[in-house]
């Protein structure tokens, strides 16, 4: 049986690789993201219809409508 500092060692451990991959996840989706904004702007601009932006891209309507404002 471990003891409490041997299970919590071992936790915090599991945490860093699924930590790790989440991260760089997240920093990608950021960089997608300040590259699509530009693209999303236009496509509203020109008429594109909200959803099928928001379809084209997971972002959600809220999202198009504010980017789209800018």
């Amino acid at each position: 049986m471990k003891d409490e500092a041997a299970e919590r060692a071992e936790a915090d451990r599991a945490l860093d690789a699924p930590g790790a991959r989440r991260i760089a996840a997240k920093d990608e989706l950021r960089k997608a993201d300040m590259a699509l904004r530009p693209v999303v702007l236009r496509a509203v601009k020109a008429g594109v219809p909200v959803r099928k932006i928001a379809a084209k891209t997971a972002l959600s309507t809220g999202t198009v409508l504010l980017w789209g404002k800018e």
